[in-house]
C-alpha cells in the first residue's frame, strides 16, 4: 500500500494574501447602475467555462460579451512570455497529463479491469499534495494584482480564486472515496462517478485560465510588475514532486506509470507511422499497377485500330475513311471501358488498402494496457 498523503496539510502564506485580496475586492464599492438599455453583460468565469466546454477542451471560443478586454488580451500576443507564465502554463500541461492518466484508470476501474490502487491513489493525493497548494495559491497571487490594476476584473478574479478553493475541496473528497474504495467500503462505481466530475471541472477550469485569462493578465501586467511579483518569495519556484528533476517516493507508482504510458505513446506513435508509410508504399503500387494496365489496353487499341485501318484500305479504298473512323470510335469507346474497369478496380484497391490500415492502428489500440 502506498502511503497516503496528508491532504489537510496547511496552505502556504499566499493563502492569506488571497484572502486579504478578497476582502478588498468585496470592500469595493460597485458602479452605480446603468440603464437596462446601456447596461453590459458580464460573463462569470464558470459561465465562460461552460462556453468553452460546448465549443470543446481543445479549441474553445468565449463570447465576444466576456468581461476581459478583447483588445488588450490581443495585443498580449505580442509581448514575450513572461517566466512565471511560462511556469503556469508548463504546470498545466502537467495537471493534464496527470488528469489522463486518472481518466485511463477510471476507464479500467468501470470496466472491471485490474488495476492498480496505488496509482489511483497516488493521482489524487499528488493533486490536493501540489497544485492544490502551491500552483493555484500562486495563481491566486497574480490574479489579485491583476484585480488592483483592472476594475472589471475584479469580481472575475475574486471567483476564480474561489474556484480554487472548491476545486481544492472536491480534490480532497475525491481522496477519501479512493480510500473507502480501497478498503472496501465503497465500490469502484463512486470512484468513477467523483473523479469523472473531477476531472471534467479540471479540465474546464484550466481551458478558461488558458484561453481568456492568461492572455488577459499578460496584457494588464508591465513589464514593472513582473518585476515586483518575481520578488515575491511566495511566487518562486516549487520543486514538483512528479515532474521535477527529484521523484518523491510517495508518488514512485504514478510516475512509474506515466513514463511507461510516455514509452507506449512513443511506440504507438512509431508502429502508426510505419502502417501508414506501408499503406502509402502499397498505394502507389496499386496506382502503378493501373498506370501499366491502362498503358497496355491503349497500346493494344491503338495496334488493332491500325492493323484494322491496314486492312480496310486494302480492301477498299473509297469507303476506307467512313469505315476507319467508325472503327476508331469503336476502339475508343472500348479503350474508355476498359480504363473504367481499371478506375473501378484501382479505387477497390485503395479503399482495401486504407481500411487495412485503419484494421492494423485500431488492432494496436485493442492491445490490453500492461499496468
Amino acid at each position: 500500500m502506498a502511503a497516503k498523503g496528508k491532504a489537510t496539510a496547511k496552505k502556504p502564506a499566499a493563502a492569506k494574501k488571497k484572502t486579504a485580496a478578497r476582502k478588498k475586492t468585496a470592500a469595493r464599492e460597485k458602479p452605480a447602475a446603468k440603464k437596462p438599455a446601456a447596461a453590459k453583460k458580464t460573463v462569470t468565469s464558470k459561465t465562460a467555462a461552460k462556453r468553452a466546454g460546448a465549443a470543446g477542451k481543445s479549441d474553445s471560443g468565449y463570447s465576444d460579451k466576456s468581461h476581459w478586454d478583447r483588445k488588450k488580451t490581443a495585443n498580449s500576443k505580442k509581448r514575450a512570455e513572461q517566466p512565471l507564465m511560462k511556469a503556469l502554463r508548463a504546470e498545466h500541461r502537467h495537471i493534464a497529463t496527470v488528469m489522463q492518466l486518472f481518466t485511463d484508470q477510471l476507464k479500467a476501474i468501470e470496466s472491471g479491469e485490474l488495476v492498480d490502487t496505488h496509482v489511483v491513489y497516488e493521482i489524487m493525493d499528488y493533486m490536493v499534495t501540489w497544485p492544490d497548494r502551491y500552483h493555484h495559491p500562486r495563481e491566486d497571487l497574480i490574479y489579485g494584482r491583476v484585480a488592483e490594476l483592472d476594475d472589471k476584473a475584479a469580481d472575475e478574479v475574486d471567483s476564480l480564486q474561489r474556484d480554487h478553493d472548491q476545486t481544492a475541496k472536491r480534490g480532497r473528497e475525491v481522496l477519501k472515496d479512493i480510500e473507502r474504495w480501497r478498503e472496501g467500503e465503497v465500490s469502484g462505481a463512486v470512484v468513477v462517478k467523483s473523479g469523472r466530475a473531477y476531472v471534467d471541472h479540471m479540465y474546464e477550469h484550466m481551458n478558461v485560465e488558458e484561453k481568456l485569462v492568461f492572455p488577459h493578465i499578460e496584457a494588464v501586467l508591465s513589464i514593472q510588475d513582473w518585476r515586483e511579483l518575481a520578488e515575491d518569495d511566495e511566487l518562486r519556484a516549487v520543486a514538483d514532486p512528479v515532474f521535477g528533476t527529484r521523484v518523491q517516493r510517495e508518488f514512485r507508482n504514478m510516475t512509474r506509470k506515466l513514463r511507461r504510458n510516455v514509452r507506449r505513446g512513443v511506440e504507438r506513435g512509431t508502429m502508426v507511422e510505419w502502417i501508414g508509410i506501408e499503406a502509402l508504399m502499397e498505394s502507389l503500387e496499386v496506382v502503378s499497377m493501373a498506370y501499366e494496365a491502362a498503358r497496355n489496353s491503349a497500346g493494344d487499341h491503338l495496334r488493332a485500330a491500325l492493323e484494322d485501318s491496314r486492312d480496310i484500305f486494302r480492301e477498299s479504298p473509297l469507303s476506307a475513311p467512313m469505315r476507319c473512323a467508325a472503327n476508331n470510335a469503336k476502339m475508343t469507346f472500348r479503350l474508355l471501358g476498359d480504363v473504367a474497369e481499371i478506375s473501378r478496380d484501382t479505387l477497390d484497391d485503395l479503399s482495401r488498402v486504407n481500411q487495412e490500415r485503419k484494421d492494423r492502428v485500431r488492432l494496436l489500440d485493442r492491445e490490453p494496457a500492461r499496468r
